[in-house]
């Protein structure tokens, strides 16, 4: 009997709705099974981040899913209520964003985040700390940042705040969008260490969005490369990427021999 996938996304299509204009994304269609490691890479602005705003619905108006279907466990995520939908999030579907600032609450401490986190999944008390301590010590975030506020913390920390969510939370997919951004290579190193824990802790599936091949390879085993809003081409990544693939996978596959040189 074959598992059904995760995730499947089908004819997923985006556009703004206010304005008769091309989709900004079009029939992008990929499945996630469970305990998967998928990239999705290519150029900034091709639609990577507006497709995972889709599944995890956080695209914003005049922006919408204008065709297609986002299932999750059966069911499709652009039908479903909104109170479904915030069910969803976090334990079903936790996504790392580009800008972890975005995500976390300026006027609060990372202690009272965590703590709301924790209670979302009816940990309370000292199990609550326990939890939030263990997951500081896997992320490698030392204790002193619970009394801080997101703004005192440096662009790696935030990234690495969002990880111990995720591990409080144990999502059955993770989405890990652009999350080295911005990053020194030391920095990026040690977030991607974390997110590695907390795929492993978690077992969560993983889809990891990056312009960068380089460290897709450190992270997925396969990989969905996007171009002007569709998907055009998928290669294994423990295989030599072939001749005739699409122009997109041969740019960025020269981009990234070029900078090894």
């Amino acid at each position: 009997m074959v598992e059904t996938p995760l995730l499947q996304v089908q004819d997923l299509t985006i556009a703004n709705a206010a304005q008769n204009s091309e989709p900004l994304v079009e029939e992008v269609s990929f499945e996630l099974a469970a305990g998967q490691r998928l990239g999705l890479i290519g150029k900034s602005g091709c639609g990577k981040s507006l497709t995972c705003h889709a599944i995890t619905g956080a695209l914003r108006a005049p922006l919408e899913a204008t065709r297609g279907s986002i299932h999750f466990q059966g069911k499709d995520l652009l039908q479903m209520q909104h109170a479904e939908k915030q069910r969803i999030r976090g334990t079903g579907i936790f996504c790392i964003f580009q800008s972890p600032s975005s995500a976390l609450h300026p006027s609060l401490t990372v202690e009272r985040q965590l703590l709301e986190t924790a209670n979302n999944v009816s940990l309370l008390g000292q199990d609550a700390h326990n939890a939030i301590c263990q997951a500081l010590e896997a992320v490698s975030l030392p204790k002193h940042c619970l009394k801080q506020y997101p703004n005192a913390l440096s662009g790696g920390m935030k990234q690495r705040v969002m990880m111990a969510m995720a591990l409080i939370l144990k999502p059955t997919i993770l989405i890990a969008d652009e999350p080295t951004t911005g990053l020194d290579v030391i920095t990026e190193h040690e977030t991607l260490q974390a997110l590695d824990v907390v795929r492993q802790e978690t077992g969560s599936a993983l889809l990891f969005v990056s312009h960068d091949l380089r460290i897709v390879r450190q992270t997925c085993t396969s990989v969905l490369v996007m171009d002007a809003g569709r998907i055009v081409d998928a290669c294994d990544l423990n295989q030599p990427v072939a001749p005739d693939c699409h122009r997109a996978t041969a740019e960025i596959t020269r981009a990234m021999e070029r900078l090894q040189l």
